[in-house]
């Protein structure tokens, strides 16, 4: 059997955990003994870890004043940078190494899972996980290249992930080994799921969108609070339901309340479940600015929900423009207007929804053979 150690900051909810849990409970624990190493407490995912997996709880170091404002002083003068890169600066050698060496090591997602697995995990194989836009995202490739260089290989969620961080490559004249692994889905969960009750049923006489995601400014979530005051003004009775939790929401709260529509856009919170949100949706709206994959957009295409989404790189890679979704520019006006087209053109709804239905989804299994010729090349 083989020891595998995989390291993620959290198991809160968002994109790279709710993948990390699902690749989890696909492993076949015959051949496997995993560790799941996290540095926050807790978080909506962890109940869902299979009992296989032993866990560690490591804690992010206490900072001395002087790395508080050393901090400080880094996030306002090197832009350049993401807030990941200067934090690992100052709290790289306040860690301690792990006393098992392992055979696989997994950093599931960039930034500090990728520098702590390179620093302080023993393995025999190291592979990082890409799960963002790396130039969208912010990150620095002269910070973070001496540290890829010691993984066998960058595993990018999406072909554009993957182009994302070879151009940033192509900027210092250096290369790494990327391969491309979609996030895992697993259809069957997603439908049994989705068939769960809501805790407040919709009003059916409403249109109810449904958008999931965490409240972080890269998912433009103002953006869909903008198209429902629009939306709203034409004369449309809808609500707009947004599942997920996270930083922005007092700054979501504020514009909801600036434009008078706490009515009709709700901030439901964090759920494990929001399959069953978006199953009883009439339309699903994805707002990103950018995306590692787009995996709550390929959960709703699942479900067969017409589906608006914002043009950002990775959604090519799983909806066709007019035949299984509607992609639109970043803008509130575009985003209201794609969906004004589903609510009044009923015979574009209904395609949008066949072809959906008429999809082949192998994306699992693709997912776990591609995992694991990498685990045992």
């Amino acid at each position: 059997m083989k020891n595998l150690i995989f390291v993620i900051e959290s198991l809160h909810i968002g994109g790279a955990e709710k993948s990390l849990i699902s690749l989890l409970q696909n492993l076949d624990y015959n051949n496997y003994n995993v560790t799941l190493v996290t540095f926050i407490p807790d978080g909506y995912f962890r109940e869902l870890v299979p009992a296989h997996v032993k866990t560690i709880q490591l804690r992010y170091p206490e900072f001395s004043l002087l790395d508080r404002v050393k901090f400080a002083f880094q996030r306002k003068t090197k832009s350049n940078y993401h807030s990941a890169q200067l934090y690992w600066s100052i709290a790289k050698d306040k860690f301690n190494t792990l006393d098992v060496t392992y055979d696989v090591a997994i950093a599931y997602n960039q930034g500090f899972a990728t520098y702590f697995t390179n620093k302080y995990i023993k393995a025999a194989k190291k592979l990082a996980w890409l799960n963002t836009d790396y130039t969208k995202a912010g990150y620095n490739i002269g910070f973070d290249f001496p540290i890829y260089k010691n993984f066998e290989a960058v595993v990018a969620v999406s072909p554009e992930a993957k182009i994302g961080l070879e151009n940033q490559l192509q900027r210092i004249a250096k290369t790494l080994p990327i391969t491309v692994i979609k996030d895992i889905s697993d259809p069957k969960v997603i439908k049994e799921q989705a068939k769960e009750p809501i805790p407040k049923p919709f009003d059916e006489n409403r249109i109810n969108i449904v958008s999931v995601g965490r409240l972080a400014s890269y998912k433009g979530f103002p953006m869909a609070v903008e198209a429902c005051k629009l939306l709203l003004q034409r004369g449309h009775l809808i609500t707009w339901y947004l599942i997920g939790e996270g930083s922005e929401r007092k700054k979501l709260e504020l514009q909801i309340e600036n434009l008078g529509i706490q009515e009709n856009f709700i901030l439901v919170g964090a759920d494990t479940n929001p399959y069953r949100y978006v199953a009883r949706a009439a339309i699903y709206v994805q707002t990103s600015l950018f995306e590692g994959l787009g995996l709550t957009v390929i959960e709703a295409a699942l479900l067969c929900k017409p589906i608006v989404s914002t043009n950002f790189p990775s959604v090519q890679g799983i909806l066709e423009d007019e035949k299984t979704g509607l992609i639109v520019p970043m803008n509130p006006n575009d985003i209201a207007t794609g969906i004004e087209r589903l609510i009044n053109n009923k015979d574009l709804n209904a395609k949008l929804v066949q072809n959906l239905s008429l999809q082949e989804n192998k994306s699992k299994e693709q997912t776990l053979s591609q995992v694991e010729l990498l685990l045992n090349n």
